[in-house]
């Protein structure tokens, strides 16, 4: 799933490794979910995708890359959806916690996948003179 942009590809793979971790925290063996846990891997997620989504805006910014719009769009899709998710998890008013997080986990799976192969992919070769500067 490379874009072939190195740091976004980067990225990719810690966004993907965070998707993973809280997926493990949601199937203990006991059965129950550490609300605990699945709010500090959250907060963590939610950090690393806007520090991503800002290093991948900017970078289309300063190229002038035409998916700009489309992308950004996107990404304040996922902002959203991330920061309600987190807010429900903060007051506690999610009903079943282990089903709540498998919908998560299961919305942040896809939803990487697609834009990063419906979208992310069409940086490919347009944005290689702001990482080349950036070097």
């Amino acid at each position: 799933m490379r874009v072939g942009i190195d740091v976004v590809d980067d990225d990719h793979q810690e966004l993907f490794a965070l998707v993973q971790e809280f997926e493990t925290a949601s199937k203990t063996s006991s059965g129950q979910v550490d609300g605990a846990e699945i709010g500090r891997i959250l907060e963590r997620l939610q950090a690393y995708v806007n520090d991503h989504f800002e290093r991948e805006e900017t970078a289309q910014l300063e190229t002038g890359y035409e998916g700009y719009a489309e992308n950004k769009r996107q990404h304040d899709e996922l902002r959203h959806t991330l920061e309600k998710f987190i807010d429900k998890h903060r007051k506690g008013e999610w009903g079943d916690l282990k089903a709540a997080t498998e919908h998560m986990r299961s919305f942040l799976a896809i939803w990487l996948q697609e834009h990063i192969m419906k979208t992310d992919r069409k940086m490919r070769g347009r944005i290689l003179p702001w990482v080349r500067k950036r070097a």
